[in-house]
């Protein structure tokens, strides 16, 4: 099968061509509809004249007589096209075709005539038509992509720049755009904005086998060389509303941030980084004397708005998180105890995953430490403002743990962030920066462990 560019842009005017062709367009369907059969056929001519000039591939949309008469050499069939199609004339004209299919019965159907791509839509909702189809998710997607094989997929409805990465990154070979471009006030800046998102995937560049045989690979530009061997892993949420514009953050050269992993709400795992390479998700951190925590972890992004929206994490994706996280920690030899939240890195800067993220189903899977409460009689609070050896001794506690912490003997602002974050992390129902007994005993229990651990 000929591969497809992974951007395919539909025009419903050959016009749109002339100025779009000239920006490196390289697949573009004609889909005229409701005009004389003489329009038709003057666009045809047009747009072919101008692929040609342009050496992009134009597939003509229904009219494959036309096609076929005017030196075309490839159509797109609807589901209502095939009935009235003459499949072997296409064929014996050399001319190639791809389907479109909603649902089961009509991949059935496709498959059956060995197309030259099968297309699948609506992905998510649609502007361009009302759709007896609801949409059909990334998830779809991916099982689309392992039934047909080698045939090309191409991915249509509702999409924009971000969203294409993330149908590509399922398994799309082509993603297809019409209202976003043909309807946004700056065509021509949008369309550059389209090649730019793809560009990875029309020119094989940064694609790499992953490390995880579960993962897909979703290359971001944003790595550089270790300087440390991996001794950590480290947890984040993306923080933003969807998936797609966390993936598209993640991806972009202007963004400076990246991480190894990206685990979708479905449980669906995307490589982003080689883990021989350096990603950009730790920033300004420390942990046990190590500063350069970018160096000497690997980072994994858990898709979740974060405390705007602080909701359940599914159960599918800490399924497959903790199934990602085992792995990683098998074979980088990664203790429980350097399993870690971004904020136990960068108390005070980081807050995520969160005091919602559940470390206890994490640990019941074999990722990471996490202790159940535990009674804390006469122990007591020291909180901001004390001073004294209460206080020196948390803070000693708290930097054999690894937290960036000295033990002055004063709970300053530094002391009240660093135990705000252990309380994200290990004592979750209650996250107020005191270092109340149930807090401290817990903390105690924990440097215990990593010491009879080491």
């Amino acid at each position: 099968m000929a591969a497809l560019d992974p951007f395919y842009l539909i025009v419903d005017d050959a016009a749109w061509l002339a100025r779009l062709l000239p920006l490196g367009v390289r697949l573009v369907q004609l889909r005229v509809k409701d005009r004389p059969e003489a329009d038709i056929r003057a666009e045809i001519r047009a747009a072919r004249a101008l692929c040609a000039e342009h050496g992009a591939q134009l597939v003509v949309n229904d009219y494959w007589r036309l096609a076929i008469e005017e030196g075309c050499d490839f159509v797109h069939l609807g589901q209502g096209d095939l009935d009235g199609a003459d499949i072997p004339a296409l064929r014996r004209a050399g001319v190639r075709f791809g389907v479109s299919t909603h649902d089961e019965a009509e991949l059935e159907r496709a498959l059956a005539l060995s197309p030259d791509y099968i297309a699948l839509g609506p992905v998510y909702p649609t502007l361009l038509k009302q759709m007896a189809f609801a949409p059909q998710g990334l998830a779809r997607v991916g099982e689309w992509k392992a039934r047909i094989g080698d045939i090309p997929l191409v991915a249509i409805g509702g999409l924009t720049p971000e969203r294409a990465v993330a149908a590509l990154a399922a398994g799309a070979d082509s993603a297809c755009v019409v209202t976003d471009i043909l309807r946004s006030n700056e065509p021509e800046e949008h369309t550059r904005r389209w090649l730019a998102a793809t560009r990875a995937w029309r020119e094989g560049d940064g694609f790499f086998a992953p490390d995880y045989e579960a993962a897909r690979v979703c290359p971001s530009p944003n790595h550089n060389p270790r300087t440390r061997a991996v001794s950590a892993l480290v947890l984040h949420y993306t923080g933003l509303p969807t998936g797609e514009a966390a993936l598209a953050l993640l991806c972009d050269p202007r963004s400076e941030v990246s991480a190894h992993y990206i685990v979708e709400e479905d449980g669906r795992v995307l490589q982003l980084v080689p883990e021989s390479r350096r990603a950009w998700h730790a920033g300004r951190s420390f942990w046990a004397g190590e500063t350069e925590m970018n160096s000497a972890s690997i980072g994994i992004e858990v898709v979740h708005p974060g405390h705007a929206d602080p909701r359940p994490y599914p159960a599918p994706q800490i399924a497959a998180t903790a199934a990602l996280a085992r792995d990683i920690c098998q074979r980088h030899a990664i203790p429980a105890e350097r399993v870690l939240a971004h904020s136990d890195i960068a108390p005070g800067r980081k807050r995520d995953p969160g005091e919602f993220f559940p470390w206890d189903e994490l640990a019941r899977l074999g990722v990471g430490l996490d202790l159940a409460p535990e009674d804390s009689p006469g122990a007591t609070t020291v909180s901001f403002g004390d001073e004294g050896a209460k206080v020196a001794s948390l803070q000693r506690d708290l930097a054999a743990f690894g937290y960036g912490v000295e033990a002055t003997g004063v709970y300053d602002a530094q002391t009240a962030q660093t135990v705000e974050a252990f309380q994200r992390h290990f004592r979750r129902a209650q996250v107020d920066g005191r270092a109340d007994g149930e807090t401290r005993v817990m903390l105690a229990r924990l440097v215990a462990a990593v010491g009879q651990s080491v």
